[in-house]
């Protein structure tokens, strides 16, 4: 079974209901464990109307996705980052806890080349080396080969694991961001769609052929907008209780019903 790439598309306006930059943290950090817990593969953050925070989002995010103990190393501490302390943790197996075990994979920076090959920061208490020669100061996926008095570790990715996000600042209109993705099928959430249940079959029909899957995340004040195309125009939370439903919380809620839409095609494959 070939696997597929879900990405969802985010507007930069997403911080745009609140001043206080410890909420808008927050909020940010709601859709990061919510890509995780879900799966998500890329996270496209696309101009809106309004005043965006495209690179406050993206900080966050790629934050969020990097591990604890490189952290420091890749980031310096910005206004940005200023109150990372209340995102929630993603838990994931590219964020392990405890020392590196042999045949384990880790995420490590490059932190220097030498005539051995490269020596890799993988949260050890010393520096690893891998015989490759790399690129400095990028994040790789190794293997541990050997952990003793020298850590060896080889540049490999693991297999049918979630491995985390990667987030893009397109710095297009969601229009624009659209057709340079080029996404096999598109979905659109909006009160103003189509129950999913009016349409399952047909929705699920469609993601069983896509290798590529978008979903996209109107602003907090307008929506989607009206000239988007997309396959499908879906209302994922029908029925709702409140006047409105914040783009953190639509995105939770539409990957809910999505994750279980994939669990029903994977049984009946």
């Amino acid at each position: 079974m070939y696997k597929r790439c879900l990405s969802i598309f985010i507007p930069d306006t997403l911080t745009e209901e609140t001043r206080d930059p410890k909420i808008k943290t927050y909020k940010v950090g709601i859709i990061g464990r919510a890509a995780a817990i879900f799966r998500v593969d890329e996270i496209i953050i696309y101009r809106d109307e309004g005043k965006g925070e495209a690179k406050f989002i993206k900080d966050i995010l790629a934050y969020m996705d990097t591990p604890q103990y490189l952290r420091r190393k890749v980031f310096p501490l910005t206004p940005n980052l200023k109150h990372v302390g209340v995102l929630p943790p993603l838990r994931t197996p590219h964020h392990p806890i405890g020392k590196p075990q042999v045949g384990e994979y880790r995420q490590g920076l490059t932190i220097k080349r030498t005539r051995r090959g490269t020596i890799v920061d993988i949260g050890a208490d010393r520096p690893a080396l891998t015989r490759e020669k790399l690129t400095v100061n990028k994040i790789l996926t190794f293997k541990v080969i050997k952990y003793g008095k020298n850590i060896i570790v080889e540049p490999e990715e693991p297999e049918d694991v979630y491995w985390g996000y990667k987030v893009k600042d397109t710095g297009k209109s969601l229009e624009e961001a659209l057709k340079s993705e080029r996404k096999d099928v598109v979905i659109a959430t909006s009160k103003y769609g189509a129950p999913l249940t009016s349409i399952l079959d047909e929705v699920k029909s469609r993601l069983e052929k896509a290798h590529e899957v978008a979903i996209l995340f109107g602003g907090p004040y307008k929506g989607l907008p009206k000239t988007i195309k997309a396959d499908f125009t879906l209302n994922t939370i029908p029925d709702q209780g409140t006047e409105t439903v914040r783009t953190e919380e639509a995105v939770l809620a539409t990957l809910s019903i999505f994750n279980i839409i994939g669990k029903i095609q994977s049984e009946e494959v």
